[in-house]
């Protein structure tokens, strides 16, 4: 059980504290940057403890002068804390980020060059970046983030992810799972790695375009998306992409609500086939479940946390409530037939 409630990673919250404190200290700064952001810390006592550390060393170091700038405090913070903060304390400390702030920078993007992000089973992440746009993982889910001066680019390589994306004309933002690619402006999504290698985009707000690539390998870029059958997809719309195919539907506002219900704490089906069910749920258990043919295909619904708890309630209403036959073999199969 310790994979369900790991704490986390003291790396990640460092980075994700000093791309907060970079973010208030903008001048564009807004009051959803200010909401999202306390949200961020309210999330978990670990955050909230690193980012009033970090916050007390960067007025340390703007009171020092005007060479401490906030653009360049997300590279200096992070490089400091890998290197010297978990074997220096107090003064020593800080007295190493003051020498990495007088350093010439050339671009804030520098720091962000493949940090890699990744949540355990049950847990749930809001990652500010350094621009202004989030990525909220869902369980069990992993990306890494490139930014550059000429681009902006997520990997999702495991999972689910809901991006919040700040238009920047100069930098497009792509995500890339697997053969798919996603290019979006000022937008919101949601990007699901599904059984299989397929890939699922949900739009929110805004508009994103969606290509299935045959082949991977290649990076992202808006030329060579322009020589691709790419789909153009706008709020209320999902893709379910997989190589050389796309597949669009419009969904209706109850049912985009429950495509991203999970950023509450809670998934929602609606006459599901029982394999689409188990699947969805399946990130949220250390459990491996298998389906009978049969099984396979009941039609389900229900509400169900996102947690290992919620994947027992479910087990027990197919049980109970369907008739189902379900088996446990050893601690973390589990047979429904």
């Amino acid at each position: 059980m310790s994979d369900i409630h790991r704490l986390p990673r003291v790396e990640d919250v460092e980075w994700q504290a000093a791309a907060w404190i970079e973010r208030l200290q903008a001048d564009d700064v807004t009051d959803a940057d200010r909401a999202r952001c306390l949200a961020w810390r309210r999330a978990h006592r670990r955050h909230d403890r690193v980012f009033q550390d970090m916050l007390a060393t960067y007025q340390l170091l703007a009171a020092a002068g005007p060479s401490v700038r906030a653009t360049s405090f997300g590279i200096a913070m992070h490089a400091a804390t890998q290197r010297r903060l978990h074997r220096w304390r107090g003064w020593t400390a800080v007295a190493a980020v003051v020498v990495l702030l007088l350093v010439p920078m050339s671009s804030g993007w520098q720091a962000w060059v493949s940090p890699r992000f990744e949540t355990a089973i049950g847990e749930r992440e809001v990652v500010m970046l350094p621009d202004g746009s989030s990525m909220e993982l869902n369980s069990a889910s992993a990306a890494r983030v490139s930014y550059g001066d000429d681009g902006r680019v997520i990997r999702l390589t495991r999972g689910e992810a809901y991006f919040s994306v700040v238009h920047d004309p100069q930098r497009p933002f792509w995500v890339v799972a697997g053969d798919t690619w996603v290019r979006a402006v000022g937008t919101a999504f949601n990007v699901n790695r599904r059984a299989g290698g397929d890939v699922r985009v949900t739009v929110s707000e805004g508009k994103v375009k969606v290509v299935a690539m045959p082949r991977g390998g290649a990076a992202p870029s808006d030329r060579a998306l322009a020589q691709l059958p790419a789909s153009l997809l706008a709020a209320g719309a999902q893709a379910d992409l997989r190589p050389g195919h796309t597949e669009v539907r419009a969904l209706p506002l109850p049912q985009l609500t429950r495509e991203v219900s999970w950023r509450t704490g809670t998934i929602h089906f609606e006459n599901r086939p029982l394999r689409e069910v188990a699947e969805d749920l399946g990130r949220y258990t250390p459990l491996r479940i298998e389906l009978s043919d049969r099984a396979r295909e009941l039609l389900v619904g229900g509400s169900f946390q996102t947690n290992p708890q919620g994947v027992e309630a479910l087990l027990t209403a197919l049980h109970d409530g369907f008739g189902l036959q379900v088996r446990r073999e050893g601690e973390r199969n589990v047979y429904v037939e």
